[in-house]
């Protein structure tokens, strides 16, 4: 299941990574022509730029929703790991009473 979701994953960054790059065409092919300021369009790629990594970080989130990324990795909590060394604690003093 984790190669699916990284296969997805990369998919989505490759994807953006395209339209990034083409979106840094266009701006550049405008800005020769003299239909918008270099200035003007160096602002609208940045602003573009952040735009997509905003939803890089989103789809990213989503996937990891819906596909339980936590659990598909074995991943844990910081409060169920710190449930799991204070169980482990008890068990120790247990096993040292005997």
């Amino acid at each position: 299941m984790f190669a699916v979701v990284e296969r997805l994953a990369l998919a989505g960054i490759g994807a953006l990574a395209v339209i990034t790059e083409r979106t840094d065409n266009m701006i550049r092919e405008l800005a020769q022509k003299g239909e918008t300021k270099r200035e003007e369009a160096r602002h609208l790629f940045r602003e573009l730029a952040a735009k997509g990594e905003q939803k890089k970080a989103e789809f990213l989130c989503r996937l990891c929703q819906k596909t339980n990324l936590k659990e598909a990795l074995s991943l844990v909590t910081r409060e169920e790991l710190e449930e799991l060394k204070e169980r482990i604690a008890r068990l120790e003093e247990q096993l040292a009473q005997k």
